[in-house]
Order: C-alpha cells, then structure tokens, then sequence
C-alpha cells in the first residue's frame, strides 16, 4: 500500500491557511486550481495521474499522486482538515461520486462537485454536494449569448438574471443615469463603469457617462442584452 503520510503532513499546514484542495487535475481542475494560486490562495492538488501531478510540481503548494476513492488515502492526505474541497474530477462519474461520498463522510464543511451532465449532478445533490457545478453546460450557455449578442462579456447569475459588460450608448452621453432613466426606460442597472483609459468605478445616480465609456449592466437577461444592443 502507498504510504502518504509527508503529504499528510504537508497537507495538514496548507489545510490551516486560506487553502483549497482540489481533487482531480483535469482542464477544469488545473484551471480552477492555477487560478485559486495565482489570487493567494493555497492550494493542494490531487490527482489519480502521475504525469498530470508532475506537470504542476512547483506551481501548486503541493501536488500529489493518489486515489481519491479510498477513505485512508484521504485520511492520510488530511483531506478532513480542509474547510473547502472542489472535486473537479471529469468523466469518471463513479469516481467523482465515491471521492464526494467519502469527503461528506469526513464532514468536510464545504464541497463543491463538478458534473458532466443533470444525472450526475442530481447524485451528487442527493449526496448532500454543497455546490454543484456545470462547466460545460455554464461555459456554453454563455458562449451561445455572447454569440448571438452584442456584449463584451456575459455572466448569468441566475437563472434569468444576468450581468453584461457592454459601451455606453450613445443617447446616454453627456447626461446622467437619473436623466437617462435607464431603469425606468430599459429595466436594467448600471453598476459600475469604466472611463476610457480609467479604472472601473461605482456608478451613481449623478454618473454622467461618456463616449468610450465601458459598462457593467445588471438585470434580466433578455433586457441586459436588449440594452447591451444599443448604440
């Protein structure tokens, strides 16, 4: 049997930082924990592939080879030590669901699972998954609006309601938001805005917007993308 116990201690002293272990190293994995580093926070990797773990040696806090499926192995990781755990493992569903069974055994406080598809996130929900997510599906969604849209950039935040980043308009330059009424003519709200060649700052009532003047736009979806049309 692999012994893990360095790691465990190892893991013990990232699990008392602002850390995440993320379980399974795939494109999502190594993106999310990449991404987890480069905003400082610790992350310990786990993966069942020798090459994946040796590709990230050096740019996670610790990466490791090992077998997610197995109650000791995590033991022996510190893995119930962790405050948050994402299972990021792809298409082996048997896998990703065994690893969230074991990590809600060790009462990990919050988990977070990725699925592939409805099926695989229903599981894992009736599992008692804290959070279930769908990257290809969320990444697709917001491709397809992006696409058939005019926004720089599209984030739903729920279903229906969703945040645009898109050019002041042109009937809005030169004046206010409150003289604008763009509340109460579009049904939306500019949160935020960025002067060109500025930084991003709240938008009030009395925010005058310019030409070059970039947006961030809140409200239903169909009606942020309405607005993100208008030029």
């Amino acid at each position: 049997m692999p012994k893990f116990l360095s790691f465990g201690q190892d893991a013990r002293r990232i699990a008392e930082a602002d850390s995440v272990a993320v379980i399974g190293l795939g494109r999502f994995g190594t993106s999310l924990a990449l991404e987890l580093m480069a905003s400082g926070t610790e992350v310990l990797g786990i993966d069942s592939d020798e090459a994946i773990v040796q590709s990230l040696n050096g740019e996670l806090t610790q990466v490791v080879r090992a077998d997610s499926t197995r109650l000791d192995v995590l033991q022996q990781l510190a893995i119930g030590e962790f405050d948050r755990v994402v299972v990021a493992i792809g298409s082996d569903i048997t896998a990703s669901i065994l690893t969230s069974s074991l990590l809600l055994q060790l009462a990990v406080p919050v988990i977070w699972a990725k699925a592939i598809d409805e099926r695989h996130g229903a599981v894992l929900e009736q599992l008692g998954v804290h959070k279930v997510v769908y990257p290809e599906k969320d990444m697709g969604r917001r491709v397809a609006h992006l696409v058939r849209g005019a926004a720089a950039d599209y984030l739903e935040i729920d279903r229906g309601y969703a945040i645009v980043k898109t050019v002041a308009p042109e009937h809005l330059h030169g004046i206010t938001l409150t003289e604008g009424e763009v509340r109460a003519i579009h049904g939306v709200t500019v949160a935020a805005y960025r002067p060109a060649n500025g930084e991003w700052r709240n938008a009030e009532a009395d925010t005058v917007l310019h030409d070059g003047d970039t947006l961030l736009v809140v409200g239903p979806t169909a009606k942020v993308e309405k607005f993100a049309q208008l030029r």
